[in-house]
């Protein structure tokens, strides 16, 4: 039985101008759990982040933590609440050191009370990191940069984190190490985490949960042996 979710969705529409990209979308987060969203680009998988995060708001539906309604709450407010983005794309500041981009994600009051917990376990994920803090973000290499980018935002002491193709134009090998600290946040931090992806095979090691959206629309659900037994995923993901 699947406990209450810590976030959920419920019937969301959502668009850009005149163009909808979302149909109905409902889906729950498990707290403690990693959930897993797959489908292929421009399925929606981002546009669902950015109306759980906050950056665009709902035409239709609504957005619960932890039971409170938080459709209306811009972005910055549900960083307060712990509802923290890793943007695909990494976008962080290039003529600002390592250091100073993770200075910038613990800006709530919260963070900053727990800066220096925050920092040693980035630190201790990402020795790299600590390695490089004096070194420009700009100069980073693709791998180094989207450590950098989950860095800053566990620096945001978050409660539910959400991530948007974290491997994205990564080599394989660095895609691993990425999916190994998805796994440490869950299984060390207690980590909430709600991971957007392309990549199936990895997607699906970590998972405890996904959905499958097609088109602005959940066309599967399920655990990570049920989707790894699907015959739709298996065809469609998995070339089998």
């Amino acid at each position: 039985m699947r406990r209450m979710p810590l976030l959920e969705l419920r019937e969301i529409d959502a668009g850009y101008g005149e163009t909808q990209v979302l149909w109905g979308i409902s889906l729950g987060i498990d707290e403690g759990l990693i959930t897993v969203m797959l489908g292929s680009n421009g399925a929606g998988k981002t546009t669902t982040l950015r109306v759980t995060s906050g950056v665009i708001s709902p035409w239709k539906g609504n957005v619960f933590l932890a039971g409170e309604d938080v459709t209306r709450l811009p972005a910055h407010k549900r960083v307060n609440l712990g509802v923290v983005l890793v943007p695909e794309g990494r976008r962080l500041w290039p003529e600002l050191t390592v250091f100073e981009n993770l200075e910038l994600g613990a800006y709530t009051k919260k963070a900053r009370d727990k800066f220096d917990e925050s920092l040693d376990i980035v630190y201790s994920l990402f020795p790299r990191l600590k390695e490089r803090k004096n070194q420009l973000a700009g100069t980073l290499s693709g791998g180094e940069q989207q450590m950098l980018a989950i860095g800053r935002a566990l620096m945001s002491a978050p409660r539910i984190l959400l991530m948007d193709e974290p491997s994205l134009g990564l080599a394989p090998k660095l895609v691993g190490e990425i999916m190994n600290v998805v796994r440490k946040l869950r299984d060390e931090q207690k980590l909430t985490v709600f991971l957007v992806e392309q990549n199936v095979h990895m997607s699906l090691e970590v998972a405890d949960f996904g959905y499958v959206i097609e088109q602005g629309r959940i066309v599967l659900s399920g655990t990570k042996e049920e989707l790894e037994e699907s015959e739709r995923i298996k065809k469609a993901y998995l070339g089998m």
